[in-house]
């Protein structure tokens, strides 16, 4: 069997983990098909504020 090492990190370094997971991969890289097109939700906010100019 292996053994897992487990570690305590910090709240504050959780919260820092959870919020760039959030902001980089999970609005700016995902694909998302509820929309047309499938753009991520950062870059369909970014493209129907520019057709709303």
């Amino acid at each position: 069997m292996y053994k897992i090492k487990t570690e305590r990190y910090p709240m504050a370094d959780i919260k820092s983990i959870i919020f760039r997971y959030i902001m980089v991969y999970y609005n700016r890289r995902r694909i998302y098909t509820s929309n047309p097109g499938g753009w991520p939700p950062a870059i369909y906010r970014e493209r129907m504020l520019l057709q709303a100019a």
